[in-house]
């Protein structure tokens, strides 16, 4: 296997057919060609260097009198490349990650690619495959979806190396962006899997983002994945620090040490200045630390936000848009980070000082962009960011009541099914404890419970396999009652190509609400079995992403 040199400025390179050799006037030597050789071809667009390898048959090649005319730059850097038709047959053996990639690099490509439609776009995120949900009380994330032909999708996440002796990972989801998740074990150790591909990376520890322990602890530390596969195939993870709440004596966790915080530092702006933010990227393999200038107002100090309630499980979500990293912060502030120009922005809340002491904000990404929700008993609230003309502005969308929807009183019937990973371990475990591996009156109960409560969905199942976001399983005025009773309702994530929120409804059933019709389409139950046997306070929905799968993998 030889290597060729790749298309450099001011080199002029040839392949001969009949004499089966390259020559290069810039370069000295002579390459001679083999079966299958690997060719690096690579192109100055715009001032950056973008290449790519693929391996190519060289009888393929033999059917070119191949010419790499001498690139020629014009004043916007633009560059003369391979003869059309042996361009596209050289992309046509691109992986789908780096075609992406090409496609990007300048308006040229993109025609080529598009017009030749070279990129598989159904390997890319385009459909939502279920909703990755951490449970509190379960040691594993489950994932709630309708069944389906394609890869096989699991919470388990059993191909993972555990690095504590377990038999298999424990951990939940910490994010997910376009196709890959962020996971964490109890250990702390972090992994960037495509669980459609089964890829996975396991992070390296990241440094301490302050000069000591004892000032690490003052604050709160959240990690964001951002990918786009249609850009790189490469992804960045981003540690986000907030304050952490200042307690007082009488309370749980009560921390002495932020009783004796330096008074001049708490009164310093939130977020500062100039943001020093530590990021890992998968191209160099490392984390690094990268500072981000403040475009604007902040949003307080630092005693504003420590003033701020927070409950431990508090969950604050991400969006990654059309190159920016919006993340919900503490005072529910977004901060939009700008990877092109390393700057950052203040975006304030729609409701700045006006939820109710249970209401809480759910930022994510769907149709027309960011979307941030709150919902409070039955009233829900969407709102979409304006960033015409430079502005920022938070556009009500959508306000109304939720109908009252029944979710104890009958079986579920709609067509999505709840893995329930944490069942099927729980009871092999109590299987090979007791002799003979019979159920106890209680397990036989449980199992009785699921198959009741998934009852009828065998024949639904069979029919198809992929849900249809705008007819499947409408509930109507018969699956509704005329009074709320005790229920609530959980925002699990939103479409991120339709108007639809993804809703649980007490923890058991999952629906989908249509933002522009206020329609209700049922999912399915969604309490897993094993909540059964936990204390009631602690099961509840801590985190929950809906997935999009990615099979152009990553790097």
């Amino acid at each position: 296997m030889e290597m060729l040199p790749g298309l450099l400025v001011g080199c002029k390179a040839e392949w001969n057919a009949g004499e089966k050799k390259m020559s290069c006037s810039s370069l000295q030597g002579l390459w001679s060609a083999s079966r299958v050789i690997r060719v690096k071809f690579q192109f100055l667009v715009r001032g950056k260097l973008l290449g790519s390898s693929l391996r190519i048959c060289t009888n393929k090649l033999l059917n070119y009198q191949i010419k790499l005319s001498e690139t020629v730059m014009s004043e916007h850097y633009n560059v003369q490349v391979l003869p059309g038709e042996l361009l596209v047959d050289v992309l046509r053996r691109v992986a789908p990650c780096g075609l992406a990639a090409w496609r990007c690099a300048c308006k040229a490509l993109l025609g080529i690619i598009d017009a030749r439609r070279l990129l598989r776009t159904d390997l890319l995120p385009h459909s939502v495959a279920g909703i990755f949900i951490n449970f509190h009380s379960e040691g594993l994330p489950e994932f709630f979806a309708r069944p389906s032909t394609g890869p096989t999708i699991s919470g388990s996440f059993d191909y993972l190396a555990p690095t504590d002796g377990r038999s298999q990972y424990r951990g939940k989801i910490e994010d997910h962006c376009n196709g890959l998740v962020l996971l964490e074990d109890y250990l702390e150790n972090h992994y960037v899997v495509n669980p459609a591909t089964r890829q996975w990376d396991s992070l390296p520890p990241r440094l301490s983002m302050s000069r000591s322990k004892e000032m690490d602890a003052d604050f709160r530390y959240q990690e964001y994945l951002v990918f786009d596969p249609t850009v790189s195939p490469n992804y960045q993870v981003f540690v986000i620090p907030n304050p952490r709440r200042k307690t007082k004596p009488e309370d749980f966790g009560y921390n002495k040490r932020l009783d004796e915080l330096d008074p001049v530092m708490e009164k310093s702006e939130w977020p500062p200045s100039v943001c020093a933010l530590h990021v890992f990227s998968s191209r160099s393999g490392r984390w690094e630390e990268r500072s981000f200038i403040r475009d604007g107002e902040a949003a307080g100090t630092i005693a504003d936000m420590r003033q701020h309630s927070e409950w431990y499980y508090d969950k604050h979500y991400a969006v990654y848009c059309r190159g920016a990293l919006y993340v919900h912060c503490k005072t529910d502030f977004i901060m939009r980070i700008s990877l092109s120009n390393d700057k950052y922005q203040v975006i304030k809340p729609p409701l700045h000082g006006e939820l109710g002491e249970f209401q809480k904000l759910h930022l994510g990404r769907s149709e027309k962009g960011v979307y941030l929700a709150s919902c409070e008993a039955s009233l829900i609230m969407v709102w979409v960011l304006d960033e015409s003309c430079g502005q920022m502005n938070w556009v009500l969308k959508h306000s109304s009541c939720l109908p009252p929807i029944l979710d104890y009183d009958r079986p579920v019937l709609g067509p999505w099914v709840l893995q329930d990973i944490n069942y099927n371990g729980y009871l092999k475990e109590r299987k090979e404890l007791i002799e003979g591996g019979e159920d106890t009156e209680y397990m036989k109960e449980l199992k009785e419970n699921k198959l009741e409560l998934n009852s009828g969905k065998e024949e639904l199942v069979e029919e198809k396999f992929e849900w249809d976001s705008e007819n499947d399983n409408i509930l109507h005025k018969e699956d509704v009652v005329d009074a709320r009773g005790n229920g609530y309702f959980d925002i699990l994530g939103f479409h991120p190509y339709k108007e639809i929120a993804f809703l649980g409804v007490s923890m058991y059933r999952g629906i989908a609400y249509h933002l522009k019709d206020s329609k209700v389409q049922d999912l399915g139950y969604l309490y897993p079995t094993t909540c059964h046997l936990a204390l009631p306070n602690e099961c509840f929905i801590t985190e929950s992403f809906p997935y999009t799968p990615c099979l152009t993998g990553h790097r």
